[in-house]
Parts: C-alpha cells; structure tokens; sequence
C-alpha cells in the first residue's frame, strides 16, 4: 500500500472536518503517545514499546503479517486517529464513527480488515437505576475495533475494564497474541457482555424494592422513576439485539477472513450470553411495567377510599342539617318550641339516623 509522506498527512490533516470542526494540526503523534499502547509479538514473545513513533507504527504496519501488533487507543483526539487511519490505511469515515459517542453497534467488512462498534453499560449510579449520560438513557462504553490479519486496534473514550483486563492477560500470557488476534477480541467482547449482567441484577433488586414499597403507607410517587428505568432497559434491550445480530455474524464467520473457525465457537458462547441479557431485558421491562400499573392501582384504590369516606360523611350529615335548618328557621309558631322535652328528643332522633344508616351502609358492605 502506498504511504503518505508526513508532510502530506500533516496537510491532510488540517483540511480535514470532524462533526463540522477543523481538526487541530498540532503534533499527533506527541497526543498519541498520550492515548496510545502498543504491544508486538514477534511469534516468541511480547517486546515492550516504550515510544511510539511513526516510524514504529508503519513499521508495525509492514510487519503485521510476520509480527503481530495490538494498538488500544484511550480517548484519543481526532487528529492522532486520524494519523493512525491514514498511516493504516482505515477509511476515514471509520474514524468518526470510532469518535461518535451515540454510534449504534455495527460490523464493517473492508478490504483488509473488519470494523466494529460495541456499546456496554458503564455502571449503576445512586440517583436511578441506569445512569442517564450517553446513548439514550444509558451510560455506556463505547469500543471501536479494527481486526485484520496480524493487526488489532481498538478505540474507546475512557478507562475500559475489560479492555485492562484482557491486557493483563495478554502481558502475563505472552504467546495469546501470536496470529490469534480474534482470541484477543473475543476475551474483550467476552467481558464487556457478562459485565452487564451484575447491573441487571441490580436493576431488578431495586424494581422488587419499589414494588414492595408500593403497598406501605411510606408509599411516595414512584411512577417517574418506575418509566424511567423501563426507557434505559428499552435502551440497553436494544443495544443487546444489535450486538446479538454482530455475535451472530462473528461466530457463524460469514466469509470473514480475520475470525478463524475456532475462535467462532467461543463467539456463539458470547452470542449465547447476549441472548441471555436480552431475555433478561425483556424480563425486567415486563416487571417494570407490572410495578408501574400496580402502582396506579393502588394509588386509584387509595383514591377511591378516600372519596368513599367523604362521600359516607356528606350523605350522613345531609338529614342532619336538614333538621337543623327547619328549626333554625325565623317563625314565631312552632309547636315543638313550648315543649319542654323537645329539644332532648331531637338529639335522640338525629342520633338514630346517623346509627341508622352507618347500619345500612354496613349492611351493604359500603363500610
């Protein structure tokens, strides 16, 4: 492939736009030296690259074939992928995908080498049961891979635990990378699947907790925090079927020459676990939803009782203060007036009513 002088890459550089901005031309490779970490296996062992340069990428570029190399890149800014994809010769508008932090999950088929976008939930916060910065009303991680043969660069916008883990790994087990960078990829996806999995189980302990709060006095309008949860596991439900419908692909191969047939048997195992999340999704959404109507429900039904005792009251006091008025009227000739015992015999009569119809009522078993 042809290699762009680093003037020429300099000048491309500052004409080009990401997301309506001009990139900044100051030194790209001095940002990644920031962002980036490289590891080479020469087929005996890992050799420690301490500074990457751009004559050490394009060296790791020539020799993929023979020695393959792992470049994570963390945060990285437009202009130092930039520098990569032209130095590897990735399509540029892979780069702002790579860059995009609301890219729904895809794969990519290129000439020499595959792209893919993956989406993983970042955490649990206090506030809600899902966080509510990132994709829909999801925090989540965003990875972006370049796979090839002899190559693997992976692209993310902070610290990525699965990422860190499977490097451990890698450093201690130093012949995992040797032509078996799919291996690499499926150890990353594997853990970036199951670690939704313990935030599930989360969101479904605090739904249960919501519904057992919803039948105690202590009851307060949950409703908002209810639809809320159900939206994020909307969101993450979705995300789980894009990235089933990639698993797929990956462990069927599907004429794609970077997964080795062995490696797709491990795929369909995370494919497996990816169905499992979206089940689970589909479960908690249904919960959620459960909890919402029983939370209406019963607030109706508190409602109902509320307006029932109300009710009771006005029809009893209704003869009351119709007797009340009568005798309160300004009219001189009154029989009752002149009787002595009258007024005594009206407390008695007002009392049987109230008796009388709290019996019917219960009778009716409107009490």
């Amino acid at each position: 492939m042809e290699q762009l002088s680093t003037s020429s890459r300099l000048t491309r550089l500052d004409n080009l736009h990401m997301t309506g901005e001009h990139l900044p031309v100051s030194d790209p490779m001095a940002e990644l030296q920031r962002a980036a970490n490289l590891r080479i296996h020469n087929g005996i062992g890992l050799r420690p690259v301490p500074d990457i340069t751009e004559a050490v990428l394009r060296e790791c570029w020539q020799m993929r074939r023979q020695r393959a190399f792992w470049l994570d890149l963390t945060a990285p800014t437009p202009a130092a992928l930039q520098a990569v994809a032209m130095l590897f010769g990735f399509h540029l508008l892979t780069v702002e995908d790579a860059l995009s932090p609301e890219h729904r999950p895809k794969i990519d088929e290129h000439e020499d080498y595959l792209f893919m976008m993956f989406q993983s939930v970042a955490g649990i916060s206090d506030e809600t049961v899902l966080p509510t910065m990132g994709v829909g009303h999801c925090a989540t991680n965003r990875l972006a891979v370049y796979l090839g043969v002899g190559f693997l660069v992976t692209v993310h916008d902070r610290g990525f635990a699965p990422v860190d883990e499977v490097a451990e790994i890698v450093d201690a087990r130093d012949t995992t990378m040797d032509q078996h960078l799919d291996l690499v990829l499926h150890a990353i996806v594997d853990r970036m699947i199951d670690q939704v999995f313990p935030v599930l189980s989360d969101v479904e302990d605090r739904i249960q907790e919501i519904e057992a709060h919803i039948f105690t006095e202590q009851d307060q309008d949950v409703l908002p925090t209810v639809l809320k949860t159900k939206r994020e596991l909307m969101t993450l439900r979705r995300l789980m079927g894009l990235q089933r419908e990639m698993l797929l692909r990956l462990s069927r191969r599907e004429d794609l020459p970077c997964i080795e047939a062995k490696t797709a048997i491990y795929f369909r195992d995370v494919y497996d676990h990816a169905v499992r999340l979206e089940e689970t999704c589909v479960m908690l959404i249904e919960l959620a939803t459960n909890v919402a109507e029983a939370h209406l429900a019963v607030a109706s039904r508190r409602t109902n009782e509320v307006m029932k005792f109300l009710t009771i009251f006005s029809t009893i006091w209704m003869p009351l203060t119709f007797i009340v008025g009568v005798y309160g009227m300004n009219f001189e000739y009154l029989p009752e007036l002149k009787v002595w015992w009258f007024y005594p015999f009206l407390w008695v009569v007002m009392i049987g009513i109230v008796g009388g119809m709290l019996m019917f009522f219960r009778r009716k078993k409107w009490l």
